[in-house]
């Protein structure tokens, strides 16, 4: 009878909101508004950045389409800023280094946003490169990310478009709360969007063993259930697959365990995952300046889109 009557009360809670141990995923709300019933973001410092290293209990979200249709009936951003989140404790806090200035937008440019380029991990993240080729040629992540970064910004602050370098510093690891905490407490007249650049690898054995060869392209990570994260990671990816040909991995995005800079964020927020660095095709190309201008200028070339018709 007591198993008879468990199986009731649980067809009963399924129907009425389904498992009650379960938190709904939360929603990444625009500054300013006020939060709604769904679990708090949770701020984990050690949240893996690679999608090679989600965890089994992850939910993928992939999308297939090419960009969702725009919103021109309101305003996606309030520009006041919202009152900071709640101080993760748990743990010692990373050393925050110089919080450098934003570059201005010149005259002749009419910024709508304030973009936060962030260059994810310093040079003593642990791991985060590529098996050594025949030639003695090694791609380092951070190296690349800076590489990729300083040609972005260099073609912004040629056109004048505002912008934020969020990390500088190279001497470092993850930087993960510092480098959310620079984008949120950064003062802005302009409302924010922060931009997260990154190569990706695949599963291996070991960091001197290639991933699988059909494990190669690009994808453009948002947070889950942020309308405006999607439409902005949808105009880079579209870019980025006609500046650079590689394979289209499209939109995704995690239910549970969502990246640290995407959730903890308080602005739009995407990371880019441009091809990866352990697949035997992708790491020579990765490598050459060329692709990485072509990554550069397909980033660019979504910042100056979305500057001029918004989001």
């Amino acid at each position: 009878m007591e198993t008879f009557l468990q199986s009731l009360v649980d067809i009963v809670a399924g129907l009425f909101g389904g498992d009650p141990a379960r938190p709904k995923p939360p929603q990444n709300l625009p500054p300013g508004l006020p939060p709604g019933p769904t679990s708090p973001r949770v701020t984990d410092p050690t949240e893996p950045q690679d999608s090679s290293e989600l965890r089994p209990e992850d939910h993928v979200l992939i999308t297939h389409e090419n960009e969702a249709p725009r919103i021109t009936d309101g305003p996606e951003f309030d520009p006041v800023p919202a009152p900071p989140p709640a101080r993760d404790t748990d743990g010692p806090p990373e050393q925050p280094g110089p919080t450098p200035s934003p570059v201005p937008n010149s005259p002749e440019y009419r910024s709508r946003y304030l973009w936060c380029i962030d260059n994810g991990h310093g040079a003593l993240s642990p791991g985060k490169r590529s098996p050594v080729l025949e030639d003695g040629r090694q791609l380092f992540e951070w190296e690349f990310n800076r590489d990729v970064t300083s040609r972005i910004m260099a073609k912004l602050e040629q056109v004048g478009a505002a912008y934020f370098e969020v990390t500088p510093e190279v001497q470092i690891g993850n930087f993960l709360q510092e480098r959310v905490r620079r984008a949120n407490e950064l003062s802005s007249a302009l409302p924010k969007l922060f931009v997260s650049v990154h190569g990706n690898a695949g599963p291996a054995p070991d960091m001197q063993s290639f991933t699988g060869d059909n494990v190669r392209g690009i994808e453009t990570w948002h947070y889950y259930g942020s309308t405006t994260g999607r439409k902005m990671a949808a105009v880079f990816q579209r870019h980025l697959i006609n500046q650079t040909g590689l394979r289209n991995r499209h939109l995704r995005s995690k239910v549970s365990g969502q990246f640290y800079v995407l959730r903890a964020t308080r602005m739009p927020a995407i990371l880019t995952e441009n091809g990866f660095y352990n697949n035997r095709f992708e790491l020579p190309l990765m490598l050459t300046p060329a692709f990485r201008q072509q990554v550069a200028d397909a980033h660019v070339a979504a910042i100056l889109e979305i500057d001029r018709d918004g989001l």
